[in-house]
């Protein structure tokens, strides 16, 4: 599965909605900085500054990429000389089980209305 693949794949599921739009930002970033899924990449802290407009603290990224690894998308490999380094990541490839538990979450979290 390639990158667009995957952004397609998960384009139809409801997993956009559970994420923070920090963590949705974040995302994309590791996606189109990823050399491909699995492979070690890396961004750096000031280009994340860029797309926040401001850095977020370490231990806010650590929670984003723990939400990211939760849902199968991500994995913080490392964050290298704060604030100035790189964060090291790897893209995960989520399985369709991952999708099918992404939906039944969010199916749980936002009720349908009666009609």
């Amino acid at each position: 599965m390639d990158k667009v693949d995957l952004l397609r794949n998960l384009s139809n599921t409801n997993f956009f909605s559970l994420l923070t739009n920090g963590e949705l930002k974040l995302y994309i970033l590791l996606l189109v900085n990823a050399p491909e899924i699995g492979a070690v990449g890396e961004i750096s802290l000031p280009q994340l500054e860029k797309v926040s407009g401001t850095i977020p603290s370490l231990s806010e990224i650590k929670t984003m990429m723990a939400s990211l690894d939760k849902y199968g998308l991500a994995i913080l490999e490392k964050v290298t000389a704060w604030p100035t380094g790189k964060l090291r990541f790897r893209l995960k490839a989520p399985v369709k089980g991952s999708i099918v538990a992404i939906n039944k979450r969010y199916d749980r979290k936002m009720p349908q209305l009666k009609r």
